[in-house]
């Protein structure tokens, strides 16, 4: 018979494993963006942990970096679900999902990151095929409404704004400039077509949705 003092104990080993989990994967985030051939042994000394409890949740790096890249996208996703963008104008909408991505540059380093170490280019394009769908859901309203340019295919446009956000997002990494995200937002904006007045009122309406 299970007594109510052993069930608690379980229950408190159960939520110590999860902390050491995401501890784990914070620390690994962080460093990877940094240092993406950081070794088991590193994370852990940035975890705070030994190396063995590394092991108890990540057999080995690949497991730990399929976690990363599930935290990475999850996050992403969420972030992109705090905000309603079917009531919004296409190109306003478009400027708001930009500036959200932007928001969660953290995670959408760490999946650039993870695409050229060990995980792979395919690895990344199935983490990110939700996201790549929602912007192509955003680029086909605007396109419907005559808001965004027809000279490209929409699987090619869409794939060329993925292209710029990923470059900006490098440059950040790189030192070569700092942005909040509106200068981003607005390259992405341009290179679906619209004049730059129009995308810089777009930017201006998607802020006030953004906060």
């Amino acid at each position: 018979m299970t007594t109510p003092e052993a069930t608690a104990v379980r229950r408190g080993r159960r939520r110590d494993a999860e902390e050491n989990r995401d501890r784990i994967l914070l620390a690994a985030r962080t460093l990877l963006v940094t240092d993406p051939g950081a070794s088991m042994d590193d994370v852990a000394r940035a975890a705070g942990v030994v190396r063995r409890t590394v092991y108890g949740h990540f057999p080995n790096r690949d497991a730990l970096l399929a976690g990363l890249a599930d935290m990475a996208a999850a996050d992403m996703l969420a972030a992109l679900s705090r905000v309603d963008r079917t009531t919004l104008d296409p190109s306003v909408a478009l400027a708001e999902f930009s500036m959200t991505i932007w928001t969660a540059g953290d995670q959408y380093r760490l999946l650039m990151t993870l695409a050229e170490c060990e995980y792979g280019t395919a690895g990344l394009r199935d983490l990110l095929a939700p996201i790549r769908a929602q912007a192509m859901e955003l680029l086909v309203r605007g396109r419907d409404a005559g808001r965004f340019a027809t000279h490209l295919p929409l699987p090619v446009l869409s794939a060329t704004m993925q292209a710029i956000t990923l470059s900006l997002l490098q440059a950040v990494n790189d030192g070569l400039w700092t942005d909040d995200g509106v200068r981003a937002a607005r390259a992405v904006l341009v290179a679906a077509g619209l004049p730059p007045g129009e995308a810089d009122e777009a930017i201006a309406q998607a802020l006030i949705a953004h906060h």
